[in-house]
């Protein structure tokens, strides 16, 4: 199988992250819907944090181990090369 299309686990601390993200999101979520009326704008803007919440955790899923080490401080490749 094609190595984009498989699963990819993820650890407890990873895990925790992509709830975080989650929770956050719905709040963001909850605020539209409560404070902007039905349109093609809205449906817009949420389409677009719809995009915007599967990015960030596809990015948690996506780490290296290396870089989970590393999440407070500086990203490194598998090379110790500092990344950001």
């Amino acid at each position: 199988m094609n190595e984009k299309a498989k699963y990819t686990e993820v650890n407890e601390e990873q895990n925790n992250r992509i709830d975080d993200v989650r929770n956050m999101f719905s709040d963001v979520y909850d605020f539209i819907e409560s404070n902007c009326k039905s349109s093609r704008e809205t449906s817009l803007a949420i389409t677009k944090i719809e995009e915007a919440q599967f990015w960030a955790i596809k990015g948690i899923t996506r780490e290296k181990q290396e870089e989970i080490q590393n999440i407070t401080g500086s990203i490194t490749d598998e090379n110790g090369n500092i990344l950001f």
